[in-house]
């Protein structure tokens, strides 16, 4: 397999592709063409009330960076408080999952390593209707790739349900 040289540039303010991916708006910075597939990175703006619910990934560790606001993150049995400056570590194999439990909204940075499948995986999520998801349509994306997702606490639901 021949590896496409990754090629320097500056992504604007404001620019990438916008989508909206479990009731977080998304802008994706870095593709995997773009990265060779070494990692996929975007911004996302998640609203008061939404989040993803706890998963396992099998193939990605993914690296935050709360850029304004705060969220609530599970990782394994814990819950934490992640405010702007943190830096949040996803690492494969660990159960994790955030919300948006502050009145305002969140803006987040994300880097996926490796990017190889994430972006079909967003894409996929991405394309599914408006309004509270669909769990059992979320939940099949999530196995498509590989990405295990887990029982929700009785007191939480998924994109702002």
């Amino acid at each position: 397999m021949q590896v496409k040289e990754k090629d320097p540039m500056i992504i604007q303010a404001g620019e990438g592709k916008k989508m909206r991916v479990m009731g977080n708006d998304v802008t994706v910075k870095l593709t995997k063409q773009e990265t060779n597939g070494e990692y996929y990175l975007f911004d996302v703006v998640t609203p008061p009330g939404v989040g993803v619910p706890p998963h396992v990934h099998q193939h990605e560790d993914e690296i935050i960076e709360v850029v304004e606001g705060e969220l609530e993150v599970q990782l394994g049995d814990q819950v934490y408080q992640a405010k702007a400056g943190a830096l949040i570590h996803f690492v494969r194999y660990a159960p994790h999952g955030f919300r948006n439990t502050s009145p305002n909204p969140c803006r987040t940075r994300w880097t996926v390593i490796p990017g190889q499948s994430f972006e079909q995986f967003f894409n996929e999520l991405g394309a599914l209707p408006e309004g509270p998801p669909d769990l059992e349509k979320v939940a099949a994306i999530f196995a498509k790739y590989d990405i295990e997702l887990l029982p929700l606490p009785q007191s939480e639901g998924v994109g702002g349900i």
